[in-house]
């Protein structure tokens, strides 16, 4: 009874401070009525405290109250938004008897919902994180700009134009519309167009421009000329709606040269959103694809992730939300476990420039290496592989020069790993160099090959793995008229199952593509393959099985991801060990020692026993 008193004392208070005020709760212009800097105050997130910029005082609203199951209740207007139990958002005013929401606690069911009857203002916070999440009251609640600072620029800086937003859900769109028109109404006079209308979904301007949102339907939009399309979440827009929306709205669009789409959203699986996505990075359409991984974002670290993943309820939906991952963890190559290993070391490559370049006949800066690698400091005992991927050079696929550096595995590795049989097992391939252009016809691609070969890096030191097909039939040929050429610079494998005779280069056909990928995965979890490139770790985690069960890239090329299913072929090829016995042979005689005595006094029934470990921290020694 006490509560409901001072409810009716602030509504009188109120009825008489904005009696000369035009209040309306379906008008998003007038929510905020008046705002101050809280730059002092913090409040509780999901990822932990996060510092405010301002506390807004909004118009009176009905008041909308939900109760949990555990006891957590929250007051609030119809539009406040809060979290459903896989991380959508949706208004309080939308919520019924049974849903589930994100709270302090992990899920919660509503058990009660009810909408009050009196209107009082109501205080809102513009969190400075940059999910702009926080608990109210325990309950995941949201604060949110992310495009509407460009609607509201491209808004007030036109004319002439008509501007839609669509989203998965009308409540999105409205959310949207409110940061829109709340950031053109704090601007000064002189930036700010004269309003014409307001309203929930929409408003007009006097520089006749028109902003204004709809559901999304298979018709929405018919009989208007968009000059702008925003569609928030695309890809959770329902398949039955979206491809027939895009249908009707996108020959409008392109009819003309002034409009612009744009389309976000974290995947859904194989849809629309998926194949333009796809074609953007293919560079097939005229979108421009941008995309942003949760560890890219200040503050997110291993902590953040576990805090989310719980948050969630399972690793799936953390992929989906923010992994960027199109297809669920259980089918990509990469394990969660591996992409989140690979990740802490991966780095993208620069450009560097070379003492003997001045010379060479092409533009090398398609050529990047890893920060910490010295191209110009190679040493007579290094030894190098140069995976090769050859396209047509038209502007689509990549042709790719992958280098890796032959390497001693770290101290750190060889005592994790239990399976040595011999001193194969002491080396891994390290990633420190990358060439990748789609331009380069292949007989210009093969003077870079050359050039890198020859001058760069010397023949005697390197071998040249290569997919042969018609183009790489071409590379080796040319490759061959070298004067200091030999055939063995190549690796040699044989070219089916019923051959005996190994010939250059490697057939990659459908009996065999899947078992070299499936080894790879292998090969990368454990660090034989040591991944350093931020776009080379991009690719091969886009690697999952579709629905014939085939790995394929789900999103751009996989030309240098490609590059790297091939060096499973190098290890199982004579050429390794006899590059693995020249490197001891030259850096660390006194390691081939340890390694063969170790090796022979080694029964077979302790390499998987329990005293392997006793044999490793012996063998490990010897590295001291």
């Amino acid at each position: 009874m006490f509560k409901k008193f001072i409810l009716f004392l602030i509504q009188i208070i109120e009825s008489i401070e904005y009696k000369n005020l035009n209040i309306n709760q379906d008008d998003i212009s007038k929510k905020i009525l008046y705002s101050i800097d809280s730059q002092d105050i913090k409040v509780l997130t999901d990822t932990g405290f996060e510092s405010t910029s301002e506390i807004h005082l909004t118009q009176p609203y009905n008041i909308h109250k939900i109760v949990t199951e555990n006891g957590k209740n929250l007051e609030g207007a119809d539009n406040h938004i809060v979290f459903d139990e896989n991380m959508n958002e949706v208004f309080m005013g939308e919520l019924k008897n049974g849903d589930k929401i994100q709270t302090k606690d992990g899920i919660e069911v509503i058990k009660s919902v009810k909408i009050g009857k009196k209107s009082v203002s109501m205080f809102d916070i513009s969190v400075e994180s940059k999910n702009h999440r926080y608990y109210t009251n325990d309950i995941l609640s949201h604060n949110t700009i992310s495009s509407a600072l460009f609607l509201a620029w491209y808004t007030c800086f036109h004319y002439d134009r008509n501007v839609l937003v669509i989203a998965n859900k009308m409540a999105t769109t409205i959310e949207i519309m409110d940061k829109i028109l709340i950031i053109i109404r704090k601007l000064p006079f002189f930036l700010k167009p004269g309003t014409v209308s307001f309203g929930k979904t929409g408003a007009t301007f006097d520089n006749n421009v028109r902003i204004f949102s709809q559901s999304t339907t298979k018709t929405a939009a018919i009989g208007f000329t968009i000059h702008l399309l925003y569609a928030d979440e695309f890809a959770h827009i329902p398949n039955t709606l979206i491809r027939d929306f895009y249908r009707s709205v996108y020959p409008t669009l392109s009819s003309s040269k002034i409009s612009k789409i744009i389309i976000s959203s974290t995947p859904n699986g194989m849809n629309l959103f998926y194949e333009i996505y796809a074609k953007a990075l293919q560079h097939k359409n005229n979108y421009a694809a941008i995309r942003v991984d949760w560890w890219e974002v200040p503050g997110r670290d291993e902590q953040w992730r576990d805090t989310e993943i719980a948050n969630l309820g399972s690793i799936e939906l953390f992929n989906q939300e923010y992994g960027n991952m199109f297809l669920a963890s259980n089918k990509m190559l990469l394990s969660e476990r591996n992409m989140n290993f690979i990740q802490r070391i991966v780095t993208p490559f620069v450009h560097k420039e070379i003492y003997d370049f001045d010379e060479w006949d092409f533009n090398y800066k398609d050529l990047t290496w890893y920060p910490n690698f010295n191209p110009n400091r190679i040493k007579s005992s290094d030894r190098f592989v140069l995976s090769i991927d050859v396209a047509d050079g038209v502007g689509g696929d990549y042709s790719v020069v992958n280098i890796f550096q032959l390497v001693i595995m770290s101290k750190a590795r060889i005592r994790k790993n239990k399976n040595y049989f011999d001193e194969s097992g002491f080396f891994a391939l390290k990633q420190v160099g990358k060439f990748r252009s789609n331009i380069l016809s292949p007989e210009e691609f093969s003077n870079v090959i050359e050039k890198l070969l020859f001058d760069l890096f010397n023949e005697e030191k390197t071998r040249v793995v290569i997919e042969i097909n018609f183009k790489g039939h071409l590379i080796f040929e040319r490759l061959s008229k070298h004067l200091r050429f030999y055939p063995e610079i190549f690796m040699h494998t044989t070219h089916s199952q019923a051959s005996f005779i190994a010939k250059p280069g490697i057939k990659i056909k459908k009996d065999n593509r899947e078992i070299l990928i499936r080894e790879l995965r292998r090969l990368l979890t454990n660090m034989k393959v040591i991944v350093q490139d931020k776009q080379t770790f991009e690719e091969l985690g886009s690697f999952g099985l579709n629905k014939a069960g085939k790995y394929e890239a789900q999103t751009g090329n996989d030309d240098v991801a490609m590059t790297c299913v091939l060096l499973v072929e190098y290890f199982n090829n004579q050429a390794f060990y006899e590059d693995i016995e020249e490197i001891i042979d030259l850096q660390y005689p006194e390691l081939l020692n340890i390694m063969n005595k170790k090796l022979d006094d080694l029964p077979e029934e302790v390499i998987n026993g329990k005293d392997f470990v006793y044999w490793t921290k012996q063998l490990n020694a010897g590295f001291n």
